[in-house]
């Protein structure tokens, strides 16, 4: 009687282990095949349109949180890749104003977005700078213009600068996209 189990659970544990291979043998050629059909290139230089959707000065500190404008399309023109609407994270350096009359100074560096798919897709931009108001020359020339005739003119020294300034709104000129991406569509 022990005998006959032996082999029954024997032969139970053969097909069970010659099904597991059948199974896990097929699975990649399943994904491989639906990928192909639902994954398409994102390719290094296409255009995608970015603006701020809060106001940004030169006082503030960390990213610049942004949207896309329009939706990014794969090249067959109907898959859409970027969602409208997409939370863009702009990354961004900051110069405070300060004395004697020294403007802020925001400069846009790049920005990131996720794909319909979730993956992260860096973005390049043109150089973008925007300056505040300078007052060097009103504050030298008065520091130094009324300093002449009064001991209080070196107090025109501590006038700064403008803050820089970009509204919420504003495009963003010459965002693409930065490198090649294989993005898996939405079915």
């Amino acid at each position: 009687m022990f005998f006959w189990r032996l082999k029954l659970t024997d032969m139970k544990k053969s097909i069970s282990l010659f099904m597991a291979i059948i199974m896990l043998s097929l699975t990649p050629f399943q994904l491989v095949a639906k990928q192909a059909e639902t994954s398409n290139k994102l390719i290094s230089g296409t255009p995608v349109e970015v603006r701020t959707t809060v106001p940004v000065t030169s006082t503030q500190i960390g990213n610049i949180i942004g949207e896309v404008v329009s939706d990014v399309y794969a090249t067959d023109g109907e898959t859409i890749l970027i969602r409208k609407g997409a939370r863009v994270e702009i990354t961004a350096s900051f110069e405070k104003n300060g004395a004697p009359g020294k403007a802020g100074i925001i400069n846009i560096n790049g920005a990131s977005v996720s794909a319909v798919d979730g993956k992260t897709i860096m973005l390049s931009t043109d150089p973008y700078s925007v300056k505040g108001k300078g007052k060097g020359g009103l504050a030298w020339g008065l520091g130094i213009g009324i300093g002449v005739f009064t001991l209080l003119g070196f107090l025109f020294l501590f006038l700064k600068g403008g803050n820089a300034e970009i509204p919420a709104g504003t495009n963003i000129p010459g965002v693409c996209v930065n490198g090649t991406y294989t993005v898996v569509s939405e079915p």
